[in-house]
């Protein structure tokens, strides 16, 4: 998902500000040029999710959630000021005429889809955010959702992709099979086959001790071993795409491609030594 939203990102970057060389990724005091509006959002994007890992300790495959949806959410209010994209989730709303797809309609649009979806998943970075869009001159206490605004638009893209993935497998009301539990807990009963001491099967999970930072170590538990069960963004299936696994340790298949490595590495000419 993180790559996706680094996808969405450059996409949008590219569409709301030109291009010239690459002054987009320069710093934003850089003499060549003012980052995009879209790469200030993605800056404050990663300070709530640095922020949200020192509050819950990292936690990626909910964090790269979180950004992917705030990203659709951006994409989707800027593709109602575009000529062509369409958007993933904000279908019930009509592209605007093309008087109204200008910069700085796409620029309040994009402001309040990424303040709204960030303000969702990162609600203990509320001033934070508030005090982004006072930067931007907009007003963070406008809940508009009239679809014919640019405020509104952004509102509601926040609103539509938030709704559409709340029951997506991720248990982010932590109430999947009717159990009442914290936001994304685990709800497969998941035990791994491996304690953090004894490896019972190589070819399974097996938790590890990490520093502390205070002189003692931790060994974290499996982190969403639920994640499979989620629905993907924008592909059909999570294994649509996913290579067969590699042979199981002790398998037939295993040895004889162990053995073929063996020989082939045994058999090296003076010329492919050299090269290796």
């Amino acid at each position: 998902m993180r790559a996706i939203a680094v996808y969405i990102i450059l996409l949008i970057n590219s569409a709301i500000i030109p291009v010239t060389g690459y002054s987009q990724y320069l710093p934003e005091t850089s003499a060549m040029g003012e980052r995009s509006l879209a790469f200030r959002w993605g800056d404050i994007a990663m300070k709530c999710t640095a922020n949200d890992t020192e509050r819950f300790r990292p936690r990626p495959t909910i964090t790269s959630r979180y950004l992917a949806l705030i990203w659709t959410a951006v994409y989707d209010a800027w593709s109602r000021y575009d000529d062509r994209c369409e958007p993933l989730y904000l279908t019930a709303v009509q592209r605007r005429p093309a008087g109204d797809r200008n910069i700085s309609n796409k620029e309040i649009a994009v402001s309040y889809a990424a303040f709204r979806s960030m303000l969702m998943f990162f609600p203990d970075d509320s001033l934070l955010l508030s005090n982004m869009m006072l930067q931007l001159k907009l007003d963070p206490s406008d809940t508009s959702l009239n679809s014919n605004t640019p405020v509104g638009i952004g509102n509601l893209a926040a609103r539509t992709v938030s709704s559409a993935r709340l029951y997506d497998g991720s248990n982010q009301t932590g109430t999947e099979n009717g159990i009442n539990q914290q936001p994304y807990t685990d709800y497969t009963s998941y035990l791994p086959a491996n304690t953090v001491d004894v490896l019972h099967k190589p070819g399974r999970w097996q938790p590890k001790y990490f520093s502390d930072g205070n002189g003692g170590q931790f060994a974290p538990a499996c982190l969403t071993p639920h994640w499979g069960r989620v629905k993907p963004l924008l592909i059909d299936s999570a294994n649509q795409f996913r290579p067969i696994p590699p042979p199981a340790i002790g398998s037939q298949k295993l040895n004889k491609e162990i053995e073929q490595v063996v020989m082939m590495q045994a058999n090296l000419t003076d010329e492919q030594r050299a090269l290796l």
